[in-house]
């Protein structure tokens, strides 16, 4: 039986004004039996199917709710393809393919969710800054998140909405609006992935607990990684401190990877090392540049050569796994190619380019690099 008939048959009686108790004296069964089929807990038997719809003036098709199902795994269609394309970093198709879905499906969250996310960072806009689409879509992009607010109560798009309003409200110079927004942000100790480790630590199920433990470490870990290169980036310190403070990062990754099962790290590990490097750079040591740039640039190759999952061995993250085929990449082809692209448009390397160490890294790596992550 379609998993749609009990709250279509809740939504059917409640708009014509008919109680449980006269629609079950019409079909002569219990109350008791229309109360269950419309917690979804029971069915109707599927010699009822008929004369319920006959009572509601409604097809059989409609009760059974054969359209949404159909209309939900259309949705479910649109959204893999959303995330095929946004792993792959075809940002202008997800777009059209986003607006598509949105024109046909307005009123569902999850492709308002990723409507959104595409009026902000709209790739047919070609000056990137902090803002990127807001400007050009601030007033539908407000009112998409105030509807959000109003109407859905999934967490998590509710979390989105309010986060983007925020950026909305700095751009207007509405701070103080933005700053209560954000009081109603809950504060870290009440994420879901810890409340689910806790949770399961607490009815002794082991196995889920390390499951959410080793998740949550991961987690809480990148956001970590970013803090420490943050700091160096935004310090004003000399290029001597910098690189003692990308190295703790470079540190904390290996302390958690034991095994050197990086995975997702190695994108990390990539970025720090040319961070490191671009640091000797400044300092014109050339041979500490060179060691690091190829150190950073490996790990990027080592990342496109990752399988699609990778089963995390080290201790602290043990049985975790890091999926590829999931991350948003913003770039169409592989992770070499992303980074020389990078240093190619980067004028920061003009004073080195026609150094011998710095074209014997960079030639080293440009046979690896790909246009396509296939």
């Amino acid at each position: 039986m379609n998993m749609y008939i009990g709250e279509n048959i809740k939504r059917l009686r409640r708009d014509k004004n008919i109680t449980q108790e006269k629609l079950a004296e019409h079909l002569s069964i219990s109350c008791q039996a229309i109360s269950k089929w419309e917690r979804g807990e029971t069915y109707p038997d599927i010699t009822l199917v008929v004369p319920i719809a006959s009572y509601f003036g409604v097809s059989a098709d409609e009760l059974l709710g054969v359209d949404r199902a159909r209309d939900e795994q259309k949705i479910l269609d649109y959204l893999a393809e959303y995330n095929r394309l946004s792993n792959l970093g075809k940002d202008k198709e997800k777009c059209d393919l986003i607006r598509g879905a949105y024109k046909e499906f307005p009123n569902d969250f999850r492709i308002i969710d990723k409507h959104l996310a595409m009026l902000i960072y709209d790739p047919y806009i070609d000056d990137y800054d902090k803002h990127q689409g807001i400007p050009a879509h601030i007033e539908e992009i407000e009112r998409l998140c105030d509807r959000v607010l109003e109407e859905c109560t999934v967490p998590g798009f509710r979390y989105w909405a309010m986060s983007i309003l925020n950026d909305v409200y700095e751009y207007q110079g509405k701070h103080e609006k933005a700053l209560e927004l954000l009081e109603q942000f809950p504060d870290s100790h009440w994420s879901k992935g810890l409340q689910y480790e806790i949770h399961f630590a607490n009815i002794e199920d082991d196995e889920k607990m390390r499951y959410w433990r080793s998740k949550n470490i991961d987690d809480f870990s990148g956001t970590l990684i970013y803090k420490f290169r943050n700091c160096a980036l935004d310090s004003n310190s000399p290029p001597e401190e910098r690189i003692k403070q990308f190295f703790k990062a470079v540190e904390f990754i290996k302390l958690l990877h034991e095994d050197g099962d990086y995975g997702f790290k190695h994108y990390h590990l990539c970025e720090l090392y040319i961070y490191i490097a671009n640091s000797y750079i400044e300092l014109r040591d050339y041979e500490k540049a060179g060691e690091y740039l190829d150190l950073g640039l490996s790990h990027a190759k080592q990342y496109d050569e990752l399988p699609e999952i990778t089963v995390h061995t080290s201790f602290l993250l043990q049985g975790h796994e890091f999926d590829k085929r999931k991350i948003y990449s913003g770039f169409e082809g592989n992770d070499v190619k992303r980074e020389l692209s990078a240093i190619d448009g980067n004028s920061f390397y003009d004073e080195v380019r026609d150094m011998d160490w710095f074209k014997a890294v960079i030639d080293k790596y440009r046979p690896y690099a790909k246009e396509s992550k296939c």
